[in-house]
């Protein structure tokens, strides 16, 4: 199977499952379900029946957004400028590529879903392999199995990426940025080096998701046991055929890039009440679950490209 082949194979497994996407769609809302009711009692309880009150309901009021955000602590230290339309995509890209911290009750409630998408990926690779219905009772037996599997192949890959994070990121950026730069000038050149800096350290990031994938793949399909032995074969499966593997991953990565650039053109701002806000929300709502069917885009195409290349059915 080519890559194109792959990527359109893909497309059409999670088409034909599409309780799976509107799964992980509920399952996201309800995660952060919990923080927005939290935040709301926040803002309800700071604004009061004041005269900001009032000016909230027609716009937004950056005064008084100071002076909450002055005051704030856990989730509310998260109700900031950033979180509006497009902003908040920059934010985490920028928090993801210069290693900033999250507010803890938000990098909690991460943690929560990372953990339940772990328990779920057995289940959705199960299905896609499979390539037919596997009903409630054997996508959940799917999980169950694969559950404490990949929860230890979550631990190698953590301390893969604290390995990146703490040692080459900060050598990349605390160490040879400086240095490289210390006879510069003009801003844009040193700019560049940075860009140039940014695409190394993400294509590390990208290599590592690759092989983690790949593994969980590997596991589901030949119902491997061992996690070392997956990410041992994953690995050998990439350098094997890393052509294929790589412009997979690159046509995938395109297509995330083309949904954060239509949302780019089309986020909501700052509006006032009435349909432009319910607007908003329904723009905000397409683009989740844009981004989720880009994930299983991710797990399906290359589930096939793996299952065609060593005629696994």
């Amino acid at each position: 199977m080519t890559t194109l082949a792959a990527f359109g194979e893909g497309m059409r497994r999670v088409a034909r499952a599409p309780a799976l996407l509107a799964g992980v769609l509920a399952l996201t809302f309800l995660v952060a379900l919990p923080l927005g009711v939290t935040l709301r009692t926040m803002l309800g309880g700071h604004l009061g029946a004041s005269l900001a009150a009032r000016d909230a309901l027609n716009g937004v009021n950056y005064t008084w957004w100071q002076e909450f955000s002055a005051q704030a602590a856990g989730v509310g230290a998260s109700f900031s400028p950033t979180i509006l339309g497009f902003g908040a995509v920059l934010a985490n890209l920028s928090a993801m590529a210069d290693n900033l911290s999250q507010v803890p009750v938000i990098a909690a409630a991460g943690t929560a879903y990372v953990i339940l998408w772990i328990f779920l990926a057995g289940g959705i690779l199960d299905r896609y392999a499979r390539n037919r219905p596997t009903r409630a009772n054997g996508f959940f037996s799917a999980s169950g199995v694969f559950f404490f599997r990949f929860l230890r192949l979550a631990i190698v890959a953590l301390a893969v990426y604290w390995l990146l994070y703490h040692y080459v990121h900060a050598w990349l950026f605390d160490d040879a940025y400086p240095w490289l730069t210390r006879d510069f000038t003009v801003e844009r050149n040193a700019f560049a080096v940075r860009l140039l800096l940014y695409a190394i350290f993400g294509a590390l990031l990208l290599a590592c998701n690759m092989v983690f994938d790949y593994a969980k793949i590997r596991a589901v399909v030949e119902d491997r046991r061992s996690m070392i032995g997956a990410l041992v074969a994953a690995t050998r499966f990439v350098l094997r055929h890393p052509g294929r593997a790589a412009a997979l991953y690159l046509l995938n990565g395109l297509l995330f890039v083309l949904v954060i650039a239509v949302y780019a053109f089309v986020a909501p701002g700052a509006g006032g009440p009435g349909w432009s806000l319910w607007a908003g929300l329904l723009v905000s709502e397409i683009y989740l679950l844009a981004r989720l069917f880009v994930k299983l885009q991710f797990y399906a195409s290359q589930t096939a490209l793996f299952q065609s290349t060593l005629a696994h059915a």
